[in-house]
């Protein structure tokens, strides 16, 4: 069987266009860096073009802090556990980290932390001074246990990236890995990811790799915190709601790996756990309101496409896509049904970028379909 070549990607002329569009976004908005690749039956070339930094240009080492495109990395090293039989979904935190057993943080479960309904604020409200403090990930821990809830868990739905760290004290509590060591084993190794790192680690190569990270435009809250993203704290913290470090082509392994999942090829999840994971999962919880189910929905840390949010994942994309925005500017969105994905790495934060972004990704959905037809064409004329 004939597959379809990176070389006949480039023959595409919406790929052309698309080439046109990211240079425009670098010469024109500012974009200072931006790698993405896109994936239909085959993977294309990664598509990438601005600078590393100021002195150096970007290249194929160049690692991106990824921000929240962490999460689904998390929940499958979660899921992962379910399979191993060490914990479930439904069961309560507290039996599991005994310091979560008081009031009403006694309820919150593993599947709430997963999909954003354990009542956990998204950040804590000294976020900013534990950064400039350069507070370990223990001490940030210490403040979440004792943080009120914004909300009685499984009642609503409020992004919570605190809820993540949590999970990685679950991870290690179970484990006796660190999480970092726990996804390296079981996700990085398996899929051939060898430019992801949560958080640098501290080795040798250590200033070699700091030195490969992107820097990101930083918004302007972040101009005077010495924790801020582009600082060797951050890079080396391995944040668990947001401190991956990784590449293009590195995060689409991930998202091709659930393609495969999905087909009963896959190697780090069964097919079962994949489907739980894309499942909307607010309708399980009875005091859940009717917004959130309908218009927020939720897997197990993957997000679906909400098409009338301004973060959509893209205004041709059906909405059971699942995919993740990261603040720092990127972007991954995986369709099971056409067995196509997308990952879009840029280093202006999404706040100041969304917009663009959702353009450059209906973008690339172009490109996909058009590849998907000129590839479907060809093995029907095998």
């Amino acid at each position: 069987m004939m597959s379809f070549s990176r070389e006949q990607w480039e023959e595409l002329e919406e790929w052309s266009y698309l080439k046109s569009m990211i240079s425009k976004l670098v010469t024109n908005d500012k974009f200072s860096a931006i790698s993405l690749q896109a994936f239909c039956e085959t993977s294309s070339p990664v598509l990438q073009m601005g600078r590393q930094r100021q002195d150096a240009e970007l290249n194929d080492d160049s690692l991106f802090l990824i921000a929240s495109l962490t999460k689904p990395v998390i929940a499958t090293a979660i899921l992962k556990l379910v399979e191993l039989g060490k914990l479930s979904l439904n069961q309560r935190l507290s039996e599991i980290l005994p310091e979560w057993n008081r009031g009403e943080k006694r309820r919150i479960t593993i599947r709430q932390l997963l999909c954003h309904a354990s009542g956990l604020p998204d950040q804590l409200p000294e976020n900013l001074e534990l950064r400039d403090q350069q507070a370990t990930l223990d001490e940030f821990y210490q403040r979440v246990i004792d943080v009120s809830l914004d909300y009685p868990p499984g009642t609503s739905s409020r992004y919570q990236s605190m809820g993540y760290l949590v999970l990685a004290k679950v991870v290690e509590k179970l484990t006796r890995l660190s999480l970092e060591e726990f996804i390296h084993l079981q996700i990085f190794i398996p899929l051939g990811m060898n430019n992801s790192f949560l958080g640098i680690p501290a080795s040798a190569n250590s200033t070699a790799l700091l030195n490969r990270v992107v820097d990101v435009d930083l918004p302007e809250e972040q101009l005077e915190l010495t924790g801020n993203w582009n600082s060797d704290y951050w890079r080396s913290l391995g944040a668990p709601w947001g401190g991956m470090l990784s590449t293009s082509a590195d995060m689409l392994k991930f998202c091709v790996e659930m393609t495969k999942i999905q087909r009963g090829a896959g190697t780090i999840l069964s097919s079962a756990s994949l489907k739980e994971a894309y499942q909307p999962q607010l309708s399980f919880f009875e005091q859940m309101s009717e917004r959130e189910k309908n218009y927020r929905s939720w897997g197990l840390g993957w997000r679906h496409n909400w098409k009338a949010h301004p973060e959509t994942f893209g205004d041709t994309l059906p909405e059971n896509v699942i995919g993740h925005w990261g603040a720092t500017g990127c972007l991954m969105w995986i369709d099971l049904d056409t067995n196509s994905a997308a990952v879009i790495c840029t280093t202006k934060p999404s706040s100041q970028s969304r917009v663009k972004l959702v353009q450059l990704s209906n973008m690339v959905h172009t490109v996909i379909q058009a590849s998907c037809r000129k590839f479907r064409t060809s093995q029907s004329g095998n």
